[in-house]
């Protein structure tokens, strides 16, 4: 932060101009809190922490949403970068790391499928309500989220009609006050041996942009599958399945989980439910043409009448 070059904390002697542009012309407005130079208003900024009156020199930018911020009201996060006003130092240190809890920890064996759903909201949303629900292990802030935004983690979740129904009033009560073109809601499948990360692509490949979109998933439309484009690489936050992670392949695909979208949530688990059942199946492995076939019957199966009328043939 720049500081005054103000050898004297006294205040500066009345002035008929603005003592930082010196235009003798546009009205005064209050004086610097901290160097006492008089200001007209292009050249105060009041701190967004204490409302106090600075100068240009004496002020600086938060560096998360770039408001005016004085030196007393910054704040630095761990692991960040520059001076964060007070609201964007609490958003970034708010947040729970997760403790995952397997729902089959007490049955034997480890063939069992798993979801795990990656929530992004963006901009302002009931935050406390979605914490409080004993479905999310955690949150935290997430840097292609605005600062009111937020990435919440669920636990590893069974596929019980009990445990949807719940997961899908959680979704539903999600009801954010801007566009999400920018949140995603990522599905973490659990890992088993018949799971590949390939086999998964390929099963995504089966279903053209009007079927992926009955199911709330991007990486068909080119406009909306920046960071899960269809490849036959499977590493990294910018393709459609993602197989860096130990328990879990990640399905990168779909769209932020929401109001709006609550109602294509329960079709696409399913899909994947009948898909995930497929492999296990078969741990020898299906052809590409199996596989996608058998993707868009999955697909069928899972959508309402209505999607089926209107599909792609």
């Amino acid at each position: 932060m720049t500081t005054t070059n103000n050898p004297s904390d006294e205040p500066c002697p009345e002035a008929t101009h603005c003592g930082y542009c010196m235009s003798p012309t546009r009205p005064l407005v209050g004086r610097c809190h901290r160097c006492h130079t008089p200001l007209c208003r292009l050249c105060a900024v009041h701190c967004v922490g204490c409302g106090e009156t600075f100068c240009l020199q004496c002020s600086t930018r938060c560096e998360s949403c770039a408001d005016p911020l004085c030196d007393d009201c910054a704040d630095c996060p761990p692991y960040a970068e520059g001076q964060w006003c007070p609201a964007c130092y609490a958003h970034e240190t708010d947040s729970l790391a997760p403790e995952y809890q397997d729902p089959y920890q007490n049955i034997p064996g480890d063939e069992h499928l798993t979801i795990g759903l990656e929530i992004e909201v963006d901009g302002p949303h009931d935050h406390e309500a979605i914490t409080r629900n004993d479905l999310i292990a955690g949150w935290c802030a997430d840097g292609s989220l605005d600062r009111d935004g937020w990435e919440y983690q669920t636990q590893p979740l069974d596929t019980d009609p009990q445990t949807l129904s719940r997961l899908h009033r959680l979704i539903a009560g999600i009801r954010p006050l801007k566009s999400q073109e920018h949140a995603g809601g990522h599905i973490h499948i659990s890992r088993a041996s018949g799971q590949y990360a390939a086999d998964w692509a390929c099963a995504l490949d089966g279903l053209d942009a009007n079927r992926a979109a009955w199911l709330n998933m991007r990486h068909a439309d080119p406009e909306q599958n920046r960071w899960c484009r269809y490849t036959d690489y499977y590493h990294g936050k910018e393709v459609a399945v993602n197989d860096d992670h130990d328990d879990t392949i990640e399905l990168r695909t779909f769209g932020p989980w929401n109001a709006d979208t609550a109602e294509q949530l329960l079709p696409a688990i399913k899909w994947i439910k009948t898909m995930w059942r497929l492999f296990q199946r078969h741990p020898n492995g299906l052809s590409e043409e199996d596989i996608e076939a058998a993707s868009r019957t999955a697909w069928a199966d899972a959508v309402p009448a209505s999607a089926r009328e209107k599909a792609v043939v």
